[in-house]
Formats: C-alpha cells, sequence, structure tokens
C-alpha cells in the first residue's frame, strides 16, 4: 500500500502545480528572469514610456529587430574586408613611452581621473570576488548614485509593482552590470573640462559606450578565454579620454587616432590610457582603452601587448565598430582589422550572437538605462 500512498501523493502534487501555474498565468504575476549582470529579464525595442510587467517585455516594432541586425552584419562585414592600412606604419601613435601629453589635455586627465570615488568603484564592480552586500555600502555612501540606483530600479524600465526601498534590493533588480554603467554616467557627468564636450555631448558619448560595452559582453564566447565582465567594463571605458580632449569634431563618425593626434598632439585612447592609470584601474582595462583602435592600425606584439590585451583589445575594437553601425555610420567609414588577428576570433559563436534578436532588447535596455537616468 506504500507505493499507492506515494502515486497519489505524486498526483496531488502535480495537480497543485498546474492549478499554481493557471493561476499566475491569469493573474499576470509571472516571475522575471533574472541575470547577476543585467538584472532582470531585458525587454524589447520601444515602448519605453508606460509601465512593463517583468517578465512580459513589450513586442519589437515590426522590423526593427531586423534592420539593427541587418546593421550589425554590415558593420561586420566591412571589419573582415581587405585591411586598409600597412601593420606597424602607426605604431608610434599607440606606444605610451616617451610621449608627453599636451599641457591642456594633462590638466583635463588629472581632473578627470581625480574622482577617486568612481574609479574606486569601477574597479570593484570589475573584480568577479565582489559581493553584492559590499557593493550597496560602496553605492550608499554615494548620495547621487544611490539615488539613481533607486530611480532606476523602481521606474517603469523595470516595471515592478513593489517599491524597491533600499539599495541592496535595488542592486539585485537593476543588476552589477547595470551600476557600472551608472557609476561611468555620474564620471561623465562631472567631467565638465574647460572646452571640453558640452553635456549633451557626453550625453551621446554614453549612449554609444553602453551599447558597445553591452556588444563587447555579447561577443566575449567568441574570444575564448576572455571574461564576460571585464569586456563589458572595458567597453564600457573605451572613449574615456574623449572627455580630455577639445570639443571641436570629436563627435563627428569615427575619428581616427592619426587625425586626433594632428589635432591634439594625442589621440583618445592615449588619453584615455592616462585616465585609467588615474584611477587605478587594472593594467588590462587600460591596455583595452589604449589600444582599442590598434587592430585596424598596426601589429600589438610591437608594442609589447600580451595575449591577454591583444584579446580585449580586439573585441572592444569589434564592439565599437559594430556600435558605430548601430548609429548609422556608414560602414566605409569604419577600418577592417588586419588578418593577423582573425585567429582570436570563433567566427561561427561571433555569427550567432550577432544575429540573435535578443541582443536588440539588450542594446534597447542600454539606452532606456540612460535616458531614465539623466531624467
Amino acid at each position: 500500500m506504500q507505493w499507492e500512498f506515494w502515486v497519489l501523493g505524486g498526483l496531488a502534487l502535480g495537480a497543485g502545480l498546474v492549478f499554481v501555474v493557471a493561476w499566475r498565468r491569469r493573474s499576470g504575476a509571472a516571475a522575471p528572469g533574472f541575470d547577476a549582470e543585467t538584472g532582470p529579464a531585458p525587454l524589447r525595442a520601444g515602448n519605453w514610456g508606460r509601465p512593463v510587467v517583468s517578465g512580459q517585455p513589450p513586442a519589437v516594432r515590426p522590423g526593427e529587430a531586423e534592420a539593427l541586425l541587418e546593421r550589425l552584419g554590415a558593420g561586420l562585414a566591412r571589419l573582415y574586408d581587405d585591411p586598409v592600412t600597412v601593420a606597424g606604419q602607426e605604431c608610434h601613435l599607440f606606444a605610451p613611452r616617451g610621449r608627453t601629453l599636451p599641457p591642456p589635455v594633462a590638466a583635463a586627465v588629472r581632473q578627470v581621473s581625480g574622482d577617486a570615488t568612481s574609479g574606486s568603484l569601477l574597479t570593484r564592480l570589475s573584480s568577479p570576488h565582489t559581493i553584492l552586500a559590499a557593493v550597496a555600502d560602496l553605492v550608499a555612501a554615494n548620495p547621487v548614485l544611490a539615488g539613481n540606483v533607486l530611480k532606476i530600479a523602481n521606474s517603469p524600465l523595470y516595471g515592478l509593482r513593489a517599491g524597491i526601498a533600499t539599495v541592496e534590493q535595488a542592486l539585485a533588480v537593476v543588476g552589477l552590470g547595470n551600476v557600472r554603467a551608472l557609476v561611468f554616467a555620474e564620471l561623465l557627468d562631472r567631467a565638465e573640462v574647460p572646452g571640453g564636450p558640452t553635456r549633451p555631448a557626453r550625453g551621446a558619448m554614453w549612449v554609444h559606450m553602453a551599447k558597445t560595452a553591452v556588444l563587447a559582453r555579447r561577443i566575449a564566447p567568441a574570444f575564448p578565454g576572455l571574461d564576460a565582465g571585464v569586456a563589458y567594463t572595458a567597453g564600457l571605458l573605451h572613449d574615456v579620454g574623449k572627455l580630455t580632449l577639445p570639443a571641436g569634431r570629436i563627435a563627428a563618425t569615427p575619428w581616427h587616432p592619426p587625425a586626433e593626434n594632428a589635432a591634439y598632439g594625442v589621440h583618445h585612447g592615449l588619453a584615455g590610457f592616462a585616465v585609467c592609470g588615474g584611477f587605478d584601474l587594472p593594467g588590462i582595462l587600460s591596455q583595452a582603452v589604449r589600444l582599442h583602435h590598434a587592430p585596424s592600425w598596426v601589429e600589438m606584439e610591437d608594442l609589447e601587448a600580451g595575449m591577454a590585451d591583444i584579446r580585449l583589445a580586439v573585441a572592444v575594437g569589434m564592439a565599437d565598430a559594430l556600435a558605430l553601425s548601430l548609429d548609422g555610420c556608414d560602414p566605409g567609414c569604419l577600418l577592417p582589422l588586419h588578418h593577423s588577428y582573425r585567429f582570436l576570433v570563433n567566427e561561427p559563436t561571433l555569427a550567432e550572437v550577432l544575429a540573435d534578436p535578443a541582443l536588440v532588447g539588450e542594446l534597447s535596455r542600454a539606452t532606456a538605462l540612460v535616458t531614465v537616468s539623466r531624467s
């Protein structure tokens, strides 16, 4: 009789589960998916103005996802065209040794990198060993950042029914990856150097860097041995050097290192390398910022770069170019990668990632995060 008891008990449990699932579907209380890096399940493109129930993302507008994925495909095809420059001819542009930053740029670097709080937070958030409670303490110590995290966790972007009242709860909702974006957003808001980019220009930079970060994280599996979290942070930081350059035509697409060097005496990669040094960030992040344009210009081994540095720089450089293609940049303006770097890339994995419609939702979430936090 004991086996009959277990059978009846199993049937009763199964019936109960069916009832619960049916009730939750009728009540619309589907539990959201969650990822420690990005927070709850990503929303789809469009419809950012109305509340959204987590786990029930709005539909993509007809043709929108396809158009964006086509742009990514065009950008990727351009990166795989035959190289248009000779490897090694511009090595001096990427070598930091023996180079002195022009005085105005050096002063701007000191001002931007002087925000030790942002640098410390970015470093801690980039470490896989940092626990949520420790991040919550760091965020709570910064009233502006804490307010922004709580505002976004309670915004229609996540559509949660219960109010989020603590920083730790907000971090669990928003995700550590998005908190890194918010830390960088605060840095951008503070970085008003004399003659530097205006606030609207810095906002446009942030949108681009947020997209680059998402793309770098998503394509990381195509680079065996590359940590997706490190790729995300490097993508978020890659253009930080532009904050230190005179406003001028920096926002023009795309602004190549030789042209910047001729105009300012330095390009934004080397200026960003100096900023990262002021933040005391891990060397691999600083090198990625310095070298993210190098795959189109030089053989990085000539710059004494290690394999891990080269792998990350190529991934960030590809993500940067793909983000530009999303923004409507003419693919012909993008520079192809040198053939010597292509062995680093698992091409089938890369193609699969860039054809995934879910990528559109992640990119739209990144853009929406910018809008909500700056509102």
